[in-house]
């Protein structure tokens, strides 16, 4: 009971005020006027003389133990001195209050308090003891940067199944300005192309980052004098930002970050849980989104932003023309595909084909992909995530490679379209040659090929040719065709031969063998029926 109380209820007990009077009047519990009242009668003093005294000796007569004195009872003093035991027991890994309620306490002091009195003293000791330095950050100063330990999702539009993502989240302390990103994962490339991304949305570079020990910013942890990665040295040399790391296994180190999380959680999470997206960009617009939202609410008596803009952004330096750009490179020789791999999904990008058989040096960031023989950049390439795809430019192909490409536009119509300006029997052609596939996608080379037949030797002649097959066969292939043309039977002084698809020879029987054979089985059915 604090002083100022106990004068108050002396005060009203030397006015005669009843008991129950003065609890209502003092909001206190009888129990406590009760022993101030015993505390009276015990000093022998009376209660003109205890008002008279100073509040440092009206506190020893409330902790003074004695004849009466408002004193500690047992259970109160047993817990307390089990406090430190209790508190090792918590810091256990997933040790909660409750389990150490069950499994220490209780078998110690069978007749203590019960759970919610020994959560209420176990808190109250935390508060006491769990003595903690107040951060004070100066504005500008420091940019603090961390992963979210929940991740978020996206959609396969063909399979429907979510892909993980990981989140950025980084915040200037000052003024608890957040910054928040989705990455396909936190490889170094993607994290430093998110840092980017970071500091372009506050448009200034802070004085000092500071992040935890993870391994795309420290390759050795020390409590003094941590290893930095050298992607972490160019990074923050590049902009004259002096990189730090918080000790290890100390997340009060990077506090502001931490709580911007748990809001971002709040604010972001929450209002996109039942949101599907189908790509990181679309996931990351709408989180910018609801983030500019977020900076624009009420914020001790501004917003975030109008506290950045005023403060912080004045005492920080502008963006670099260029920013910072961390490349994977790799030296590969380009195979006879004059295509190079790129990046876990493993995505296949096209180099111009008269470098195949050299030695090329490939540099990849999060966005680009660049190829250079020699100090020359022979290939870019925005970069795509699609699992085993590839990216092709057309003026990196061969000739024939490009027609072929060219014929993976057509269709089936197409084709048809075409023999048909060649003219009918060619179109008669192109028709059989589908027919016979059961997927007509199967057949576009054989069609192509026939067409090509044309600029060889001539449409007319062309045309002749599938004449010839149509009336002798009924049918037509792509090497029947070319053998007309190429051995001139098409010609008018070079009389075509008769095109059979039976071949001529002594062990071969022709229709009228077959003919002969039918009526002589016919003949003996009916006399069969006769007799």
């Amino acid at each position: 009971m604090s002083t100022s109380k106990l004068r108050q209820i002396l005060q009203l007990l030397g006015d005669g005020m009843s008991q129950n009077k003065i609890c209502s009047e003092v909001h206190c519990s009888k129990r406590k006027v009760s022993a101030t009242r015993r505390l009276v009668d015990v000093d022998g003093r009376g209660i003109g003389e205890l008002l008279l005294l100073s509040d440092a000796e009206l506190d020893r007569l409330l902790t003074k133990d004695g004849e009466g004195s408002v004193s500690e009872d047992a259970r109160k003093q047993k817990l307390a001195s089990m406090m430190p035991e209790i508190m090792r027991r918590l810091s256990r890994r997933h040790a909660h209050v409750q389990y150490v309620f069950e499994d220490y306490y209780r078998k110690e002091c069978p007749d203590g308090y019960g759970y919610t009195q020994f959560k209420k003293y176990v808190t109250e000791y935390r508060k006491n003891h769990d003595v903690s330095y107040h951060n004070t950050y100066e504005p500008g100063d420091e940019w603090q940067i961390d992963f979210a330990g929940d991740p978020l999702y996206v959609t396969d539009r063909l399979t429907k199944s979510k892909i993980k993502v990981v989140v950025l989240v980084c915040v200037m302390p000052y003024s608890n300005l957040p910054f928040i990103m989705a990455l396909p994962s936190a490889k170094t490339e993607y994290f430093y192309h998110g840092l980017n991304k970071g500091l372009e949305f506050m448009g200034a570079l802070p004085k000092v980052a500071k992040s935890d020990n993870m391994k795309q910013w420290v390759t050795k942890s020390d409590r003094y004098s941590p290893t930095f990665s050298d992607a972490n040295v160019e990074w923050g040399f590049y902009y004259g930002i002096a990189t730090t790391a918080c000790r290890v296994r100390s997340p009060r180190d990077k506090g502001p970050v931490e709580g911007a999380v748990n809001q971002l959680y709040r604010f972001i999470y929450a209002r996109i849980e039942s949101e599907e997206f189908f790509d990181i960009n679309s996931l990351n617009s709408r989180m910018w989104e609801l983030l500019d939202e977020y900076c624009d609410r009420p914020y001790k008596g501004s917003t975030r932003w109008e506290i950045f803009n005023k403060y912080e952004k004045p005492k920080m330096q502008p963006l670099p023309e260029r920013m910072f750009r961390f490349r994977c490179r790799k030296t590969v020789k380009l195979g006879s595909t004059y295509h190079v791999c790129v990046g876990p999904e493993r995505h296949f990008y096209s180099v111009p084909y008269k470098y195949v058989g050299q030695m090329v040096k490939v540099m990849w960031d999060a966005e680009f992909v660049e190829v250079y023989v020699g100090d020359d950049r022979v290939a870019f390439h925005q970069r795509s995530l699609v699992p085993y795809g590839y990216a092709t430019s057309d003026d990196h192909m061969p000739e024939n490679h490009t027609a072929y490409e060219a014929g993976q536009g057509q269709n089936a119509a197409t084709l048809i379209e075409r023999g048909m300006r060649i003219g009918a029997s060619v179109k008669w052609a192109i028709e059989s040659i589908l027919k016979r596939t059961t997927f007509p996608q199967q057949a576009y080379g054989t069609c192509n090929g026939l067409l090509v037949l044309g600029k060889k030797y001539g449409y007319n002649r062309l045309v002749r040719a599938c004449e010839i097959m149509q009336q002798n066969t009924g049918t037509v292939t792509y090497r029947a065709v070319d053998n007309i043309l190429k051995n001139n039977r098409d010609l008018p002084d070079n009389p075509s031969e008769t095109v059979s698809r039976t071949p001529f020879n002594d062990n071969v029987r022709g229709a009228d063998a077959f003919r002969s054979i039918i009526e002589s089985d016919q003949k003996q059915e009916d006399d069969s029926h006769g007799e």
